[in-house]
């Protein structure tokens, strides 16, 4: 039985409820909405990485100039306050392992501090859509990618009329038939305020 781990990267404004079920009962096990000065690190960890995936062209930097929290008019309609993850131009960034970078963005994880297994995962999203961005939200397994599991909730690559979701594991990840791309209804895009969730049965 696999745990996982929830991660956000490179979106702008997440306020996020998550929930565990079990069979008749639905408790709660994990809860954060952003209301606080900074990010509570006894629930995240923030990624600090010089070594990247996708040919991502960002560093992954642990800075209040790209993970920071808004309240007010600042969190745009997220009453209670905001995490904004945010990428930013910054020519020549150069990372601990010597990588040079022109851009910096955020990226955090709950790993070792709540994992799961089968339940109920959401958050209330806004993002900005643009070229080069690729904001995520997903579950990863411990362990060698692929075979140790993913459940992509959102993912969205630069085009903000549709998000994907998908699914990894050993023999099954990339393009394969368990992804699927949803077009937002008319008047609606990646950039309003939306629920993504995941129901996890065995």
């Amino acid at each position: 039985m696999k745990t996982f781990f929830l991660l956000f990267f490179l979106a702008l404004i997440v306020s996020v409820p998550s929930v565990a079920q079990q069979k008749t009962k639905v408790d709660t096990v994990f809860f954060e909405d952003f209301n606080s000065k900074s990010l509570d690190r006894s629930k995240w960890n923030v990624e600090v990485t010089g070594q990247t995936v996708n040919d991502e062209q960002q560093a992954y930097v642990d800075s209040t100039s790209v993970l920071y929290m808004v309240h007010g008019k600042a969190a745009d309609g997220a009453k209670k306050g905001a995490l904004v993850i945010k990428p930013k131009f910054l020519a020549g960034y150069t990372s601990k392992e010597q990588k040079k970078y022109d851009f910096i963005s955020g990226r955090i994880n709950t790993r070792a501090k709540m994992e799961f297994t089968y339940g109920s995962a959401s958050a209330r999203m806004k993002i900005s859509s643009g070229e080069g961005l690729w904001p995520a939200f997903w579950a990863l397994g411990e362990g060698k990618w692929p075979d140790c599991g993913e459940i992509d909730m959102m993912e969205t690559v630069g085009d903000g009329s549709w998000i994907s979701n998908a699914m990894h594991g050993p023999k099954y990840f990339g393009n394969t038939p368990l992804t699927f791309r949803y077009f937002f209804p008319k008047k609606s895009t990646v950039n309003d305020w939306h629920i993504y969730s995941v129901d996890w049965t065995p």
